[in-house]
């Protein structure tokens, strides 16, 4: 068998569970060389997520209470797409959602799948640069999120010590990192 022929035939699919942001799908498949299986898959939409920084050079990013984890953390702006959604538009949206500021120029940095074992999710990663000064927040009646500014030593910081360990918020910091070398 080649190795370049990975991909698993799905056979069969479940619906296990219907919730309010995920749904679980439980999947009869097929491997390549005729062996079933079964996989548990995590029903996700997509989502952006932003590093975003001001024009003052500290970046923005938000710190709330993450229930899974049961602790808070602070994370680059992220959110949800919205059903056919461009993930910029969506990106500026969640930008002035959860921080207030005005995105006043975006740039794409890739898409990353988090956990792809068992969920579906790509999140799109862009940095973008803010407006001055922030408005009022526009949050989901369900979010309780904070803006925290932090210089970009103040993140690697928190980056080394442990204090930033959200995977998108490391994924656009290297990114961005890379971007700019």
């Amino acid at each position: 068998m080649e190795t370049t022929d990975l991909a698993e035939k799905t056979l069969a699919t479940e619906r296990k569970y219907t919730g309010k942001i995920i749904s679980v799908d439980l999947l009869d498949i097929e491997l390549p060389d005729g062996r079933k299986a079964k996989r548990e898959v995590i029903r996700h939409g997509n989502a952006v997520a932003i590093l975003a920084r001001r024009p003052d050079g500290k970046f923005v990013f938000v710190k709330q209470y993450r229930k899974a984890a049961e602790e808070a953390l602070i994370e680059v702006i992220a959110g949800g797409l919205e059903p056919g959604e461009d993930p910029i538009d969506g990106a500026k949206r969640e930008t002035a959602e959860e921080t207030g500021y005005e995105v006043t120029s975006i740039r794409f940095l890739t898409t990353i799948i988090c956990t792809p074992g068992y969920c579906e999710e790509r999140i799109h990663l862009y940095y973008a640069e803010l407006s001055e000064a922030p408005h009022s927040q526009g949050q989901d009646p369900d979010e309780n999120v904070y803006p925290v500014e932090l210089s970009a030593e103040e993140v690697e910081a928190g980056i080394r010590s442990g204090a930033i360990f959200d995977s998108k918020t490391l994924s656009a910091w290297l990114c961005w990192k890379i971007a700019e070398s």
